[in-house]
């Protein structure tokens, strides 16, 4: 059986993972088909800058451009959609459409990024294959709590079962004792089908946090994975009086599950369509980027037109890649 005992041993790894990564490619293709889809602007201008003289690598080149390129088709149609909707409260118009662009930018970009990643996958018949949104289990499997006494006041507090920072709270504690537990903000996750789980190892993944911008979006990914890495690399004096991962209490179901890599992804757009063409530059070079992302070991941003600046430890997404023979 390969992969973790998931799949049968006459089904080959390429075949696996060009099957889960076709699954994917349709599954997109069928959100963009309807002609007022959100999705529908942004995935076909990027099929429309692909000709078939390209290599596979361009596949993941400059995916920032179609997402711009397909600003005011989206904003048009949610407009439309908006003015429908609130036929009777138009003064809601202008809010509903403002939000729904935000919320759509994002969704789009994921999408957008997992579309090219599949099709990339499956340009140079990769035994990696993606999946998105990441399964809910794994996800659990992934979480770290915290356990150190939290007051329970924190948790009657809780809104929805989160505090007001975003961060899931388990409320089982009894008064005595409560905990909070983060799960990694991840959108997207790419296995290797050729892995032998019966061989021994662990199984390699790599897990992709995918954001539009960076100045109030990279705060969450960025906390699971210092947590990630605080857990996963235990105080060699965890057991003396006074280890600060005792008064932390962090922990995690099975830390050394799986072989991870985590990378950022940005479109690097922040306020690029401010009145100050300064802002057009990026955030990347930002103190706050620097700060949100220094823990990520792998970044990289969709973005390569000119007028961007980007840092040497960012790299062009088209190096993601490379990632693949690392993992």
């Amino acid at each position: 059986m390969q992969n973790g005992n998931l799949f049968p041993e006459t089904v080959s790894s390429q075949e696996i993972a060009r099957q889960a990564n076709q699954k994917h490619v349709d599954r997109i293709e069928a959100r963009a088909r309807p002609s007022d889809a959100v999705l529908a602007p942004v995935i076909r201008l990027y099929n429309s800058r692909i000709t078939a003289s390209d290599a596979p690598i361009d596949l993941l080149r400059n995916l920032t451009a179609p997402l711009l390129e397909a600003f005011d088709e989206t904003r048009h149609g949610i407009e439309a959609r908006m003015k429908e909707k609130w036929v009777n409260n138009p003064e809601r118009v202008g809010s509903s459409v403002t939000n729904s662009l935000r919320r759509s930018a994002g969704t789009n970009f994921q999408g957008l990024v997992s579309y090219a990643l599949a099709k990339y996958l499956l340009a140079t018949s990769s035994t990696w294959y993606l999946q998105h949104p990441v399964p809910k289990d794994l996800s659990e499997s992934l979480a770290i709590r915290f356990t150190a006494g939290l007051p329970l006041q924190a948790n009657e507090e809780a809104e929805n079962g989160r505090d007001s920072n975003g961060i899931e709270v388990d409320t089982e504690g009894q008064g005595e004792k409560s905990s909070f537990v983060v799960k990694p903000d991840v959108d997207i996750m790419l296995r290797d089908a050729a892995w032998q789980g019966d061989a021994g190892g662990l199984e390699p993944i790599i897990l992709l946090s995918v954001k539009t911008s960076l100045a109030d979006r990279a705060g969450s990914a960025a906390r699971w994975k210092l947590y990630f890495d605080l857990v996963t690399n235990p105080c060699p004096f965890l057991s003396r009086p006074g280890c600060a991962y005792q008064s932390l209490g962090i922990e995690m179901d099975n830390p050394n599950g799986y072989r991870i890599q985590h990378a950022i992804v940005t479109a690097n757009i922040y306020k690029f369509n401010f009145h100050d063409v300064r802002f057009r530059k990026g955030e990347l070079a930002s103190g706050q980027t620097r700060s949100n992302t220094y823990m990520f070991n792998h970044k990289y941003t969709t973005r390569d037109d000119e007028e961007a600046e980007t840092p040497p430890d960012w790299k062009p997404f088209a190096e993601f890649a490379a990632l693949l023979n690392k993992a």
